[in-house]
Formats: C-alpha cells, sequence, structure tokens
C-alpha cells in the first residue's frame, strides 16, 4: 500500500479534549515565527486543523509585557489555536493557565521540548523533562487549576541516555493532559541528525487513550504520511516544513481527499508573500517590516524571488520598498537556479549549548 493510497482511509477529524478539530495535520510553534499573521496567511491556504503560538514566558504573560501581548494576538479567523506557555516555575505556569482561561483562550500547551540553553538555563523547556516526578506534578497542577484542554509539547528525552518520553507520555495522561505532541529528537540533538520515528512509536503505545502527535522532519505530504504509518500517531504538527512549503496543508488534504496534489502558482506564491506582510504590517507598521526580514530566508527559492531581491527583503525599512520589491519579483520570478532556501543552509548547527 502506498503513503498516498494509505492517507485516504484515514478520519479526518480528531478530538483533543472537548475540541473537534478537522484536520490531523497541524502547525507546530516557532519561536519567532508562527506569529498571528502568519498563522492567518497559512490558514487561508486551507488544510491545517489546529495552530499554537510561539511559546510566550509565564512570568511576561502575568506581567502584561509588550512582547507577550504580541504573541497572544489573535482574532477570528485564527481559530482554533492553543496558547504555548513555558517557564521554570511551576505557580507561574497555573497562574498563566487560568489567566488564559479566563481571557477566553480555548486551550493551553506546556513547553518541555525547546533545546534553547537560555530557556533550559533557566529550568524550562527541555530540562523539566530530567526531573520526571516534579515534571508530572508540574502538568497535574496546571491541569487541575483550569477547566479547558491542556496539551503537552516534549522531545524524546534530554539525551539518548535519558529517553523519559514514554513515561512522562503515560504519567501525564494519567493526571488529564488530552493530547501530547512529540518532537522525534532528544535535546542534545537539536536540530541535527534525522528524526527518530521508533522512539515516537514507543511514546504512542506508552498511553491508552490521549492523542499523541508526531513532530519532525515533516517538509512533504509524504514524510507526513509515513510520520502517521510509522509512529500509530494520531496526528501530525509541521513547523520547518511548513516554512519551507506554506502550501503543505494544503496538499495533505488534497491528497487525503483522494485529489491531485498541485503546487502552487506563480500569482499565489507572489499573493502569499503579498498577504502575509500586510498582515504583518497591519499589526506592528514598521515593525513588522523588520519581523517579515527572518522569513526571506525560507521564502527566497521557493516563493521565486531572485536572490538580490531576497536579499533587499532581508533589509527591508518600509512598505513602500515592499511594494517596490514585489512589482520586481512579478517580472523577474522563477530566474533563481537554485531551489534550495537559503534557511536550510542557516539550520543552527554545532553545540545545543550555544544556541
Amino acid at each position: 500500500m502506498s503513503i498516498i493510497q494509505w492517507s485516504t482511509t484515514e478520519t479526518k477529524e480528531i478530538q483533543i479534549g472537548g475540541r473537534v478539530l478537522a484536520s490531523r495535520y497541524f502547525l507546530a510553534p516557532l519561536a519567532g515565527y508562527t506569529q498571528h499573521a502568519f498563522r492567518v496567511a497559512i490558514r487561508e491556504l486551507g488544510g491545517v486543523g489546529l495552530c499554537t503560538t510561539d511559546l510566550v514566558l509565564a512570568s511576561h504573560l502575568l506581567s502584561g509585557s509588550r512582547k507577550s501581548k504580541a504573541l497572544l494576538t489573535t482574532s477570528p479567523a485564527d481559530r482554533p489555536l492553543t496558547i504555548q506557555i513555558f517557564g521554570g516555575i511551576t505557580a507561574e505556569l497555573v497562574a498563566a493557565a487560568r489567566w488564559l482561561e479566563q481571557h477566553g483562550y480555548a486551550a493551553v500547551d506546556l513547553n518541555m521540548g525547546c533545546p534553547m540553553a537560555k530557556i533550559n538555563g533557566n529550568g524550562g523547556g527541555a530540562r523539566i523533562m530530567c526531573a520526571p516526578d516534579a515534571a508530572c506534578q508540574l502538568v497535574a497542577e496546571v491541569v487541575d487549576a483550569v477547566s479547558i484542554p491542556v496539551t503537552v509539547k516534549m522531545r524524546l528525552g534530554w539525551d539518548r541516555d535519558s529517553i523519559t518520553a514514554p513515561l512522562l507520555a503515560r504519567e501525564f495522561e494519567q493526571a488529564g493532559v488530552a493530547a501530547i505532541t512529540v518532537h522525534g529528537r532528544t535535546r542534545n540533538q537539536g536540530f541535527g541528525g534525522t528524526v527518530d520515528l521508533q522512539g515516537i512509536r514507543q511514546t504512542v503505545e506508552a498511553v491508552q487513550q490521549i492523542p499523541v502527535i508526531g513532530n519532525g522532519d515533516v517538509c512533504t505530504v509524504e514524510d507526513a504520511f509515513r510520520m502517521r504509518e510509522q509512529t500509530g500517531c494520531e496526528a501530525v504538527s509541521i513547523g520547518r516544513g511548513a516554512m519551507l512549503d506554506p502550501w503543505i496543508f494544503r496538499k495533505i488534504s488534497q491528497a487525503v481527499r483522494d485529489e491531485p496534489v498541485t503546487e502552487p502558482t506563480r500569482d499565489e506564491q507572489i499573493q502569499f508573500l503579498e498577504r502575509h506582510f500586510s498582515l504583518m504590517f497591519e499589526q506592528h507598521e514598521l515593525y513588522g517590516c523588520r519581523l517579515i526580514r527572518k522569513f526571506a530566508a525560507w521564502y527566497g527559492a521557493r516563493l521565486g524571488i531572485p536572490e538580490d531581491l531576497e536579499d533587499r527583503l532581508r533589509r527591508l525599512e518600509s512598505d513602500e520598498e515592499f511594494k517596490d520589491i514585489i512589482e520586481q519579483i512579478r517580472l523577474r520570478h522563477g530566474e533563481r537556479d537554485s531551489s534550495v532556501p537559503t534557511a536550510l543552509i542557516k539550520t543552527p548547527n554545532g553545540p545545543v549549548e550555544r544556541w
């Protein structure tokens, strides 16, 4: 049975907590990238079952910092949505979850997967997995504090000698979490090597009923279906793959419906870039020009942007300059030789402790 044929046998909907989601393919949180503008732009292409925000520091959320307010920005077009929070102090995570419920947010996700040293150094992210008993107590207290669904995002473990995801998944289910997302790498791997599908499968097998969502190295329709087929996970969360190809969710949806999988046209590629920028500028005004710069390395080759125009986008200063860049892209779309996005070259490497 081919991967595409297998995909058509599945049910499209999935339930997490009290929420019924129309698709089993989700946008993963990526710090610095999955802001409101990107989420709305990619939802408009179709096929996204759920989006999760950039990770929000619990203490900043509680103090009402400008950054946390920006990360929490949403709209009716940005549904369904989960807010991901992180931090090393249980009381702050509990208070943040309560705040989210009181302010009308539909679900909260606890981050135990971020490999960044500055987050792990404060006891947050993947560091939480190093103390299973404390992690279980943390999760139980957050679950007991709110009535909205609580989910957890984690890695397989800190390193190959401490694979704790299956144990934690089993305990978290007993504590009442609604779902678990597992990135199939350890913290020490960072984004290096390849995702361990067997490790995700072991986590799937450790739970009784709740959905386990697979994450890592999903960049194509085939990757997404292979993840589900080889791990048994109920859903797939896609992060960097969605940056490399914003149409990946639409393509998966087409394959699930047994329709031809289509590539975006030239006009669709340019319109997506325009839409993403307009949403970013609408929220942030001139600061949106700075925020869109980091997307240039992901979008360049994929959206047919010549290298010199990608460089201009990386140094963007105004909306007028953006309009000029778009006009130049329309005239020169597709002339670029390389199809490999610059971002693939710039993926973090070296000792993870230095990130």
